[in-house]
């Protein structure tokens, strides 16, 4: 997965090893990465050596894991390792992309521009991934503390009602249905944990590593009605930003559309995306194999056939990126509103159920007095 270092010790080796898997667990977050390749880029404008501007990076740097990266780096450039080998090292902390595209960059002769477009894509998928996250909050927020609310009441309030009636055949009947959960909550709640944990578990692992259920997790995923617009908005966008950067770097097609398949987590655009490469390889037009499918959008697939013709779509890819970026930004916005109304309709459920569970006794004691 990661070069080896060239050494011959192997106490040195296995200190580098171990170095290693320490800092893929404490590797810095995507603020620091952007930072650093704004930082290098702004250094290589101002034509200083590669090694003087990890220095002065590096005088600036205050994360640990992010200096002990920027020390390898400079280490590596010091034997004359070029900048991607050297990041390839720290595959753990650079994409693949990021990688590709300063090696490329390196034989163009445009590292200081490649290096500006890598921190501009890296500041774009910060600013979605924000928006979605803050999108995701408060519905989070409000459905776990309903829950758990609903739980406290259901085995706390409602035992103590049900002492009221010496007859349980008196009680309505949802308020033995809900004390029938409490006492199973109570009775199994690590039981019922540590199955929960277990279910994750081997779901996330079939996912990894069972292919049938990953296509049937990633094709149902882009068919739902609430998120699959976002899916594949979010994927139009990466597609046309990815390509235009291959392209400024210097990449030929082939090698940028396998990069894309390759960073492409979706098992059905990433077999799309290979099928294309495949044409490509054997002198097809992309162009009518993308028109027929649903994947991909109709001005993205206008704009290929524009390339296919004139071979001068990078800038255009960048700037179709941007009208997807807004769009992604929209349909997140519309993702959210509509789901909404279906955890609201959840959690009034829930919380009636609780509501009814605990009047209906009191009104029949009520009667009674």
């Amino acid at each position: 997965m990661f070069n080896q270092p060239t050494v011959v010790n192997h106490k040195e080796k296995r200190t580098w090893l171990i170095d290693t898997i320490v800092a893929k667990f404490n590797k810095p977050g995507l603020k620091t990465k952007t930072n650093f390749y704004r930082l290098f880029s702004v250094s290589q404008r101002a034509w200083l050596w590669m090694i003087d501007a990890l220095r002065a990076l590096l005088d600036s740097e205050s994360n640990r894991w992010m200096r002990s990266i920027i020390q390898d780096l400079m280490s590596q450039l010091i034997q004359w390792v070029d900048l991607a080998h050297a990041m390839q090292r720290h595959a753990y902390f650079f994409g693949e992309d990021e990688i590709e595209l300063v090696r490329s960059s390196q034989i163009a002769w445009n590292l200081v521009d490649t290096l500006n477009e890598i921190a501009d894509n890296l500041e774009q998928s910060n600013e979605l991934s924000w928006k979605l996250r803050k999108a995701l909050t408060y519905p989070i927020i409000l459905l776990f503390w309903s829950i758990a609310a609903a739980i406290f009441i259901d085995v706390k309030v409602l035992p103590n009602i049900a002492t009221l009636f010496t007859n349980s055949a008196d009680l309505p009947k949802i308020t033995v249905v809900m004390m029938d959960i409490a006492e199973f909550l109570i009775a199994y709640w690590v039981y019922l944990s540590i199955w929960l944990l277990s279910i994750a578990i081997v779901l996330v692992y079939l996912y990894k590593k069972f292919l049938p259920f990953k296509i049937f997790v990633d094709n149902f995923v882009i068919t739902l009605p609430i998120i699959s617009p976002v899916i594949k908005w979010n994927y139009q966008f990466r597609f046309a930003r990815q390509l235009s950067q291959f392209y400024s770097a210097g990449m030929s097609p082939i090698v940028s559309l396998q990069l894309i398949a390759n960073i492409f987590s979706n098992y059905m655009y990433k077999k799309k995306i290979i099928e294309l490469k495949k044409d490509m390889e054997a002198w097809f037009s992309i162009f009518e194999w993308m028109e027929w499918s649903a994947l991909f959008d109709p001005i993205l697939v206008q704009i290929v056939h524009v390339w296919e013709t004139t071979w001068t779509t990078k800038v255009v890819l960048a700037k179709i990126s941007d009208f997807y970026k807004l769009q992604l930004e929209t349909k997140i916005d519309i993702m959210m509103q509509s789901l909404e109304p279906v955890l609201m309709v959840f959690i009034a459920a829930i919380i009636g159920s609780i509501v009814a569970a605990i009047m209906l006794p009191m009104a029949s004691v009520m009667q009674t007095i």
